[in-house]
Parts: structure tokens; sequence; C-alpha cells
């Protein structure tokens, strides 16, 4: 049986998230002329191009992503078959990368990480806000955090709870317009949010449906800037209940039409397709689902 350079592997996965063979070779410690023959060897093994140049980086070939997808999980696999045995009595320790979107990672996301790295000082979280939503494998993200209704994909997913939808302004707007019902408010100003398509919406009232398809002039990506412009007055948005259950409180806002109803949403856990995680992913997710999960 023929045999393979395994730590090949390891050399081509790191010259992919490093995106250079110089700072590949500086992550692994070697120099940059043994981490180029290895990449050679490996390609000349393989019979395919891994990899393609511009002017700065490297990037993966349809094949070498496919490859790097395998010899990653072949990695992961190892580390976990490692960490199997020196878990017991041994501090968890590593590095975390999340994505989640700017208002839910501000208001559930960042105060759990602080707990969390409170409790396992040697697992190193990275979290980026941002409220597009990202190919979580080819931005290497080990978990995102999802708000809506999940696409089809490969990614593997756990709904963490539910929301709604609520139609919200001000108090002095709401008395001001006197609106009665859903098609009141196709001529209201409308400030809509860019990575959710609720331009045609729903409403329901037992078992009454209202059907509308508002135009909105303003459009802004980050749901906290939309409810700043909510709050300025004189317009409404539809965000998710958690976003605005504050000022809903406080009487900052106001729902309008609240005996009508619009569609329920998720919130999601969503990982990579690979089920190989590290201890301290699976440390993560055990303390994300035990303080913001419903679905136990």
């Amino acid at each position: 049986m023929e045999r393979h350079n395994l730590n090949r592997l390891n050399y081509f996965v790191a010259i992919v998230e490093e995106k250079t063979i110089t700072a590949a070779a500086e992550r692994l410690g070697l120099s940059k002329a043994v981490v180029s023959k290895h990449l050679q060897l490996l390609e000349q093994e393989l019979g395919v191009n891994l990899l393609v140049r511009n002017t700065r980086h490297l990037y993966p070939t349809p094949a070498g992503e496919d490859f790097y997808r395998k010899s990653k999980e072949v990695l992961i696999h190892a580390a976990n078959a490692f960490e199997s045995v020196l878990e017991t009595g041994q501090t968890p320790k590593g590095r975390i990368r999340l994505t989640a979107p700017v208002d839910f990672g501000v208001h559930r996301l960042s105060g759990l990480i602080s707990r969390f790295s409170h409790d396992y000082p040697e697992i190193d979280v990275d979290l980026e806000l941002s409220d597009e939503r990202v190919d979580i494998v080819a931005k290497r993200f080990d978990l995102a955090f999802r708000i809506g209704w999940l696409k089809d994909s490969s990614n593997l997913s756990r709904k963490l709870s539910d929301f709604r939808l609520v139609t919200v302004c001000t108090p002095d707007t709401a008395k001001k317009w006197g609106v009665k019902k859903p098609e009141d408010l196709q001529s209201k100003p409308y400030i809509s949010f860019a990575d959710i398509d609720i331009s045609r919406l729903e409403f329901s009232q037992k078992s009454k449906r209202r059907r509308l398809q508002l135009q909105s002039r303003v459009t802004i990506n980050v749901t906290l800037g939309i409810r700043k412009a909510v709050l300025s007055g004189n317009c409404f948005a539809i965000l998710p209940d958690f976003n605005v259950r504050g000022d809903l409180a406080e009487k900052r806002l106001v729902e309008l039409l609240p005996s009508w109803k619009l569609r329920s949403g998720g919130i999601y856990m969503v990982s990579p397709p690979s089920r190989l995680r590290t201890q301290a992913i699976r440390l993560f997710m055990d303390r994300v689902v035990a303080e913001l999960g419903d679905y136990q």
C-alpha cells in the first residue's frame, strides 16, 4: 500500500489559512523553502493543482478547497484523538472563531463569552459581529449564529430558540398615525432591514389574513441602525422582538397593530459540515445551549 506523508496536510492547511507560504512557514516554525517544497511534492503526488496565486496571496482551486476541508477534518480528528487521552485533569485550551449578527452578539453573546472566558482562561474566543451572512467554511469560522430562516446548506445547525417579528414605532408616531389595520402601513415611512426580505408580509388575526408589499425608501444593514432611526420618530420598522424588548418595556417604542401577528423565526447555532470538533468548541457549544437554548 502506498504511503503518504501526512505532515503535508498540516503544511497545506496552514498555507490555505495564512494565504502565503511565508506566513504558513512562520506559523509552522519552518523555512519557506521547506514548506514550498512539500507543497510541490503534495501536488505532484495528487496530480492536481491545489492552489492558484494572484499578486499577493494563494487561494485554493476547487480541488484544493475540497482537499482543504478533508485535510482539516483529518487534523481535527487527530487533535481530538490526542485530546481524548489528555483531557482528564488537563485544562481545556484552544481558539474558537465565531460570527454573529451585531445586535445578537452585543446583547446575548458578549456576556456569555466573558463568563466562558473566565471559566476557561486558556481558550481564546474571537467574535466577529456582522449582519451580513458569510460563508463560514470559506471564512474559517468554527461557529455562526443565524437569526431568521435558514436556507438549505450542508452546514450543521441547532435551533436555540424562537422569536417573532414585531412592527414598532415611537409612541408619538403611533398616536399621530392612528393605524387601525395592516393596510394603513402601506402609506407610512418604512425602514427595512437589508438582510431579511420582509417586503412581502402576512399579518394574521385569528382566521383573518392580510398580505402586504411594503416599499421602503431607506434600507439599513445593521439592526442597531434601524432601531436608532425608528427612535428618532416619523417612521416604523419590523424587527425581531429580542432587538426591541427593552424599548417596548420602557415605552420608548410601541408595537403597532399588537393584535395582528407576523411570522415567527428561529435563532440557530450553525457549524461547518464536519462533525469533528475540538474540546474547546464542544465546551462552548454546551455553554450556549445551557444559557440561550429553549430546546434542550
